[in-house]
């Protein structure tokens, strides 16, 4: 399939930015002992911004509509943010309140352990955001971790006519079927899957009872085992790349951003899939936080080994 032109369209990204105190240890630990790391990185994270990242590494344009407190932690992402060519100006600092901290456990592995803290505190309004903005957008990916955001962000793109992505974990059951009906194409983990769909498998009945319940196009992430898209009534597998992994910290959030720039550009859903595929498995193979991105040309080739399967 020939390449498609890249765009100068953004992708809107739109939730969450994280401080990741990141500890890299030799295994997980299956009881209650004390364990020394053998290296410790402090890095930028959080579903959005390192999707916006991952957008700009691909050349595709890329702004985060996100939250941070007023101290040390937000100059630091902002900072990093800019480096990696992210457009921050829909980034609001907050008064006194705190940026969002990760601690990630990364073991040799790659497999992680992620614990955050609450961020309520963060100002929940998204009046200030620039909604006709989202006009010009090429796409919007939006997380759960900012709802109001998402929420008006998911309904402006729908009324602009702009393909929407939602980065669908688990949440508040209620909620998270609320924004999966107004994005375009919902991408839920499997656990997110479970529970939009009442305990469900994504295998063909199950998505087709979950289609009927969203009324469109959706995906369902399985780590190594690639991605499930139903499209047209009709259950594709796209596979991930066999790579020798780093750490997956990230990887989700990478593909759910190669998803959306895909869009953007005017691919198919099946043909995005690929691309965000590829991107994912390279960064497990990279490592390195925001400074481990893949570059678009080895992604591009990498897509084009991938073959989607339709599954019975």
């Amino acid at each position: 399939m020939q390449e498609p032109m890249k765009t100068g369209r953004p992708v809107i990204c739109v939730g969450a930015t994280t401080v990741d105190q990141v500890l890299e240890i030799d295994e997980m630990p299956r009881q209650a002992v004390k364990v020394t790391a053998r290296h410790h990185f402090k890095r930028g994270g959080g579903p959005a911004a390192t999707a916006a990242v991952a957008c700009a590494r691909l050349l595709q344009p890329a702004e985060l509509w996100s939250r941070l407190g007023n101290d040390a932690e937000a100059a630091f992402l902002c900072e990093r943010l800019r480096r990696h060519g992210v457009g921050i100006e829909g980034v609001k600092c907050s008064g006194e309140m705190n940026t969002i901290t990760a601690v990630v456990i990364v073991d040799r592995q790659g497999e992680r352990f992620i614990v955050g803290h609450d961020h309520t505190d963060l100002p929940a309004s998204a009046a200030h955001l620039p909604l006709q903005d989202i006009a010009r957008a090429g796409a919007v990916l939006a997380d759960i971790n900012w709802h109001e955001a998402s929420l008006a962000a998911l309904d402006a793109a729908a009324a602009a006519g702009v393909p929407s992505v939602l980065d669908a974990e688990v949440t508040d059951p209620v909620l998270l079927l609320e924004l999966a009906r107004r994005a375009s194409l919902p991408v839920f983990s499997e656990e997110g899957f479970a529970l939009a769909s009442d305990g469900g498998q994504p295998d063909a009945k199950g998505c087709d009872a979950l289609s009927r319940r969203l009324g469109g196009t959706f995906g369902v992430t399985l780590g190594a085992r690639g991605s499930l898209w139903w499209v047209d009534d009709v259950l594709t597998l796209v596979p991930a790349l066999p790579v020798n992994v780093l750490d997956t910290t990230g990887a989700g959030d990478v593909f759910h951003g190669a998803l959306a720039a895909g869009l953007a550009e005017g691919r198919p859903v099946i043909d995005a899939a690929r691309f965000a595929s590829a991107a994912a498995s390279l960064k497990c193979e990279l490592g390195n936080g925001w400074d481990g991105m893949p570059e678009r040309q080895a992604v591009v080739e990498a897509a084009a080994r991938l073959d989607p399967l339709a599954v019975s």
